[in-house]
């Protein structure tokens, strides 16, 4: 049975394992270290209680950014490990961050998502995301990022 609860700072190796296998230009370890530190409540894993060894499946980590009066959530990253993607891990992932916004008093959520990540943008939109900007050379290798938000006021 998959479970999505915060992470433990025990697990920031295989969480830097999969974000490495995940992007080219993947966030650094120390990254995941201060994240799972200082918000753990924000960095949601995905595990499988029935099967233990196989650790984590996923993840999801955020931020909050505050702009009075507004409260903005940030999808700072979310990947699910190869061989367990196109299960609705990365679709239960994101549910529960889009609820612990709306627990949190967010206005809206906002994410970047590279340009050619067609699925990624796929299920983006399938829970109620929109494109609102491009973000030229966004990425290392010169790749544009899509930045996409959905309103939470408007989810309601």
């Amino acid at each position: 049975m998959l479970k999505i609860r915060p992470i433990e700072n025990h697990e920031v190796n295989q969480i830097t394992q999969i974000e490495f296998e995940s992007f080219t230009d993947p966030y650094p370890k120390d990254l995941f270290q201060y994240l799972a530190k200082m918000s753990p409540e924000l960095f949601l894993v995905a595990v499988d209680e029935d099967i233990e060894e196989k650790g984590i499946l996923g993840y999801a980590v955020a931020d909050i950014k505050r702009h009075v009066p507004y409260r903005i959530g940030h999808i700072l990253s979310i990947a699910v490990c190869k061989q367990y993607r196109r299960r609705g891990i990365g679709n239960q992932l994101l549910s529960e961050l889009i609820h612990l916004f709306k627990s949190k008093g967010c206005n809206s959520i906002v994410l970047e998502v590279r340009e050619s990540n067609l699925k990624a943008k796929a299920l983006y939109q399938k829970l109620g995301f929109f494109e609102v900007k491009r973000r030229r050379r966004y990425y290392e290798d010169g790749e544009d990022a899509i930045v996409m938000t959905l309103d939470l006021e408007a989810a309601l």
